[in-house]
C-alpha cells in the first residue's frame, strides 16, 4: 500500500503518480536542456554582444592607427561563440577559442592592458589542451570535482598574480605605484578566469561555477558604474553558465536528452 497525504492508495495508483512524477520530472529536464543548447539562444547571444559594441561605439576605437575597435568588436562576438559551443560540449568552441584568445591578447594590449601578453598564452594553452582532450573523448560526459580540481584553482590564482605582477611592474623593473588596485583586480578576474579554462579539459561540470563567480562579479562591477549595457551582457553569461551548470550535472549523472546521445 502507498500513503499520500493521509489517504491509502493502491499500488496500481502509487506505481501512476510515481510514473506521473518521474515523466514529468524527464520533461522538465529535457526542456531545460533543449533551451540551453538551442540555436535560438546562440544566435540572442552574439547579437547581443554586436549591438552592445556597436551602441557604444567601440567598433571606431582606433588606436596606434589600428582598428582595435573592429578587433573588439568581432572578437566579442566570436567569444560568445566560443562559450555557446562549450556549453553544448562542441569542440569547435575550443578551436574557436584559440582565435579569440589571440584576438583578446592584441586588443587588450592596445587597450591599456600591459600584461595581456603574459596572462593571455594561458587561455590559448587552455584552449588548445581543451580541444586534445575532448578530441579524445567522443562521448564528452562531464565529471565531478575531485582532488586536481582544486589544485587547479590554487594554480590559476598563483598564475593570475604572478603574471600580472610582472606584467603591472615592467617585469619587474618598476614598482606598483598607482596601478595597485588595477592590478589587485585585474589579478584576481584573471584568477577565476584560468580556474575556469584549467577545469576546462577535464570537463568539469563544476568549471561553470567559476563562470558564474566571474559573471557575478562583472555584473557587480557594471551595476555600480551604471553601465546598463554590459549589464544585459553580462546578466546573459551569467544566465548561460548556470544553466550549463545545471544540465551538466544532470548528464554526469546520466540523464541526457540531446538528440546525440538517443
Amino acid at each position: 500500500m502507498c500513503i499520500n497525504f493521509g489517504s491509502i492508495v493502491s499500488p496500481s495508483q502509487c506505481l501512476a503518480i510515481t510514473f506521473e512524477i518521474q515523466s514529468y520530472l524527464v520533461e522538465r529536464g529535457r526542456r531545460l536542456q533543449e533551451i540551453t543548447e538551442s540555436k535560438w539562444m546562440d544566435a540572442f547571444g552574439v547579437l547581443l554582444v554586436l549591438v552592445i559594441s556597436f551602441a557604444l561605439g567601440f567598433h571606431k576605437t582606433v588606436r596606434q592607427d589600428l582598428p582595435i575597435g573592429i578587433f573588439s568588436t568581432f572578437g566579442a562576438a566570436g567569444s560568445m561563440m566560443v562559450t555557446r559551443l562549450v556549453t553544448k560540449r562542441n569542440n569547435i568552441g575550443n578551436l574557436i577559442g584559440l582565435l579569440t584568445a589571440v584576438n583578446s591578447a592584441f586588443v587588450d594590449y592596445f587597450l591599456g592592458n600591459d600584461a595581456a601578453f603574459l596572462t593571455y598564452p594561458i587561455s590559448f594553452l587552455g584552449a588548445g589542451a581543451s580541444y586534445l582532450y575532448w578530441k579524445k573523448r567522443k562521448d564528452r560526459v562531464p565529471r565531478k570535482i575531485d582532488a586536481i580540481y582544486f589544485i587547479n584553482i590554487a594554480i590559476a590564482f598563483a598564475l593570475g598574480v604572478a603574471l600580472n605582477y610582472i606584467g603591472f611592474t615592467d617585469f619587474l623593473r618598476a614598482p606598483l605605484g598607482d596601478n595597485t588596485t588595477k592590478f589587485t583586480i585585474t589579478a584576481i578576474i584573471t584568477g577565476i578566469t584560468y580556474s575556469g579554462i584549467l577545469n576546462t579539459p577535464r570537463m568539469y561540470a563544476d568549471s561553470w561555477a567559476s563562470w558564474q563567480v566571474y559573471n557575478v562579479l562583472k555584473l557587480y562591477q557594471n551595476v555600480l558604474f551604471g553601465n546598463i549595457a554590459y549589464v544585459a551582457k553580462y546578466a546573459f553569461y551569467l544566465l548561460n553558465a548556470s544553466l550549463a551548470w545545471v544540465v551538466w550535472h544532470r548528464i554526469r549523472k546520466g540523464q541526457d536528452y540531446s538528440e546525440k546521445a538517443n
